[in-house]
């Protein structure tokens, strides 16, 4: 089988198998870490703008922390908030606080630094849905927050909630025709928003619908800057969209879909694909300037970190709709110049340290690259990235 024919197959949910494989690859080393700490099932990481840490977890038991403040530099814990029993979504942050989703019907605000609990409010109904559908964090949009709840399997109405930052009241609720094929893409007038029926819509402040695209196949999460919206196809397209009207700016090549977002600088849209290639374009024109081969699906990033961009292939992944799959193994991290030079590719396949299990994803927080393991979160040493 093909490659690509082999990445037409549809899956919901895979990952890279732990256990049995040996602590490091062939030939390889393990990249250098600051610390480990034992968040299990870890959900994302992020940094405010004074420079606290903020975690979650994924995990359904009570015990787990829906938003956690860790030591930068230690990685302890400085404080935790849980609820009720349930899935929980990733992180989103905002003007010093953090919000997030729980299963258990509930949505929490906190304060960044200190933990407190700033207004939690029921967020019904959701108990019985699918654990997609508390895939995607809340969004910041200056006064208020807009809540993603949108499942895989058909079993809760898909749907945008605005809330107020100050009090978590409801603002508005939109009504989505189709689920989510990945995470909306935020802007100063509202989000944009891609579905996996091919469709992409903005909504604006107050739930509005100011546009809708017709692309044809299921889409990536959106990546926006400058009045321009990034996002990946199945129909093998990188497009660019104005966020004002909806029309397409350019359309750039690609060999099969995309999992990860966009990432946009001033003068490049990098992009990796379930093509297993690296790709960065102009962001004016939506010419390739290069392309990388890598050794699996990109399913994190690229990320920027400095001058250099992060990316991991394999770990875990949830595809939203009909756009392909992806292989169990190999997981790997790549760094790479902004100008296609791959500098070091780290195997992180089975159990690359001693604890923590096998890498599921990576994220970049504060200029800092965090891998989340089955049962913790590691933080790469930074000079790792930097001096490679």
């Amino acid at each position: 089988m093909t490659r690509r024919g082999a990445l037409g197959v549809v899956a919901s949910a895979i990952g890279g198998i732990a256990g049995c494989a040996g602590l490091r690859g062939e030939g390889s080393v393990p990249i250098q870490r600051s610390w480990y700490t034992g968040i299990h099932d870890p959900s994302s990481v992020a940094t405010t703008e004074t420079g606290h840490l903020i975690a979650g977890s994924h995990s359904p038991f009570r015990d787990r922390p829906i938003v956690a403040g860790l030591d930068t530099q230690t990685g302890e814990t400085n404080w935790t908030v849980t609820v009720a029993k349930g899935e929980k979504s990733p992180v989103g942050l905002g003007d010093g606080r953090a919000y997030a989703i729980s299963k258990a019907e509930t949505m929490v605000a906190v304060d960044a630094a200190t933990g407190d609990t700033v207004w939690q409010r029921p967020l019904a109904p959701i108990d019985e849905a699918d654990p997609g559908v508390v895939a995607f964090a809340p969004i910041h949009l200056g006064d208020r927050i807009v809540v993603p709840i949108s499942g895989t399997e058909d079993d809760v109405p898909d749907r945008l909630v605005g809330v107020a930052r100050t009090d978590g009241e409801t603002l508005f609720t939109h009504p989505l025709p189709a689920s989510l094929s990945g995470a909306p893409g935020a802007t100063s007038g509202g989000v944009v928003v891609p579905l996996v029926d091919g469709r992409v819509r903005f909504v604006d402040r107050t739930g509005a619908v100011g546009w809708t695209q017709e692309i044809g196949a299921a889409l990536s999460s959106v990546g926006t800057a400058a009045g321009t919206a990034y996002l990946g196809a199945a129909t093998e397209e990188l497009l660019a969209l104005d966020t004002e009207s909806g029309s397409v700016a350019w359309r750039g090549s690609l060999a099969n879909t995309v999992f990860a977002r966009p990432l946009v600088t001033d003068e490049r849209v990098y992009v990796g694909g379930a093509d297993y290639t690296l790709r960065a374009f102009d962001v004016a024109s939506g010419q390739e300037v290069w392309s990388d081969e890598l050794a699996n699906a990109v399913t994190h990033g690229p990320m920027q970190v400095g001058d250099r961009l992060v990316t991991l292939v394999g770990g875990k992944h949830r595809i939203r709709g009909p756009s392909g799959s992806i292989p169990f193994s190999p997981t790997e991290l790549y760094i790479h110049e902004q100008d296609g030079t791959r500098v070091r590719t780290v195997p992180l396949d089975g159990r690359p340290f001693e604890d923590g299990g096998s890498v599921e994803w990576a994220q970049v927080a504060g200029e800092t690259v965090y891998l989340g393991q089955n049962f913790g979160l590691t933080r790469i040493a930074p000079e790792a990235i930097t001096d490679a």
